[in-house]
This record gives structure tokens, C-alpha cells and sequence, in this order.
């Protein structure tokens, strides 16, 4: 996996973890956070199709 892949999946991950703890404590918008978490996902997912192509 490359670099990006590696920080996109990382960052999606940290986001999922603080929204559902967040989630679970009843901080607001935490629906958000899980909406850019999901955001980052599919960046990843991008990135590790479009790398997989170059090689």
C-alpha cells in the first residue's frame, strides 16, 4: 500500500473511533464526524484501486 492509502485509512479509522465514543458519551455532531469518516473510506478505497492500476 502506498502512502496515502495508508494515512486516508488511518484518518478514517481515528474518525470512526472518536464518533463512536463520542456517540456513546453524547457529544453533538458526531453525526458529522462519521460522515467524513466515511468520506475518508472512500477516499481510500480510490487511492488503493488507482495504485493497484499503476502496477
Amino acid at each position: 500500500m502506498s502512502k496515502k492509502v495508508k494515512i486516508t485509512l488511518a484518518i478514517g479509522l481515528q474518525l470512526a473511533m472518536i464518533a463512536s465514543i463520542g456517540d456513546f458519551v453524547g457529544w453533538p455532531y458526531m453525526k458529522y464526524v462519521l460522515i467524513t469518516s466515511g468520506i475518508s473510506f472512500g477516499l481510500m478505497i480510490i487511492f488503493f484501486i488507482a495504485d493497484n492500476i499503476k502496477e
